[in-house]
């Protein structure tokens, strides 16, 4: 009974996009609601919170590019996942990207820095004479937040970051990727937010709720909120990267 019923909840939740901030999400958060209420929970309330949120431009999603000595593009990282089979007609799904991330086009070098953290930094600096300063990063999830990958590409003076999942990874424990497993496919791109916050809260009202009581910054002060562009990309375009 447990396992029919997670997996009915599992796949209730997760067959639609349902983004904070989106008319889904809110339907979800009153179909739970209910669903407590009906569970015997003696009260189940909704409180807003108005929170700062981070959405990409449809119209023109974020990409990365390969450009050759006369500046044209010879290859574009894609703009859109494809879709799982059966799963053609689902709207609402966003393109690919870091909430948070800094607008820009920097157009640099680029430089692979393992999982981004900071004895990688260092190894590259100190034993490999590498320097980062004015590059673009490109680096695995995984070992660390996303969000201090982002910082130490900061501190090491990059101009932007790229991630991307790396199947050596995440398919490390003998589940292969889809279609031939339940792993994320070469095509798919891990999302989620790139700010370093240590747990504050808003970016907005750090360690305070973001109610319309509290002193908020304004949304260029916002507290964590990286300095420079990040993309996530899957390991299909990281490859032709890093080749």
């Amino acid at each position: 009974l447990l396992t029919s019923n997670f997996l009915f909840y599992s796949s209730s939740f997760t067959k639609l996009p349902h983004l904070a901030g989106t008319e889904q999400n809110l339907l979800l958060a009153k179909q739970i609601q209910g669903q407590w209420k009906e569970f015997g929970l003696d009260s189940a309330e909704l409180v807003h919170y108005d929170v700062l949120l981070s959405y990409p431009n449809e119209t023109q999603p974020n990409y990365i590019s390969v450009i050759d000595d006369q500046g044209n593009e010879i290859f574009n990282t894609s703009l859109f996942e494809p879709p799982p089979q059966g799963y053609e007609n689902v709207t609402d799904i966003l393109p690919p990207y870091n909430a948070f991330s800094a607008q820009g086009v920097p157009e640099a070098d680029l430089v692979y820095v393992n999982y981004g953290r900071t004895e990688d930094f260092f190894k590259l600096e100190r034993e490999m004479g590498i320097n980062c300063t004015g590059k673009i990063v490109i680096a695995r999830y995984g070992k660390i937040f996303r969000g201090n990958k982002v910082k130490n590409a900061v501190l090491a003076g990059a101009q932007g970051i790229i991630l991307y999942s790396d199947p050596a990874d995440y398919c490390a424990s003998g589940v292969d990727a889809y279609p031939d497993g339940w792993n994320l496919p070469g095509g798919g791109a891990q999302r989620g937010n790139v700010l370093n916050l240590n747990g504050a809260g808003d970016p907005l009202t750090p360690g305070y709720p973001a109610k319309e009581y509290t002193f908020r910054y304004k949304v260029n002060e916002g507290v964590g909120i990286p300095k420079i562009p990040v993309h996530p990309i899957g390991y299909h375009d990281a490859e032709v990267l890093l080749r």
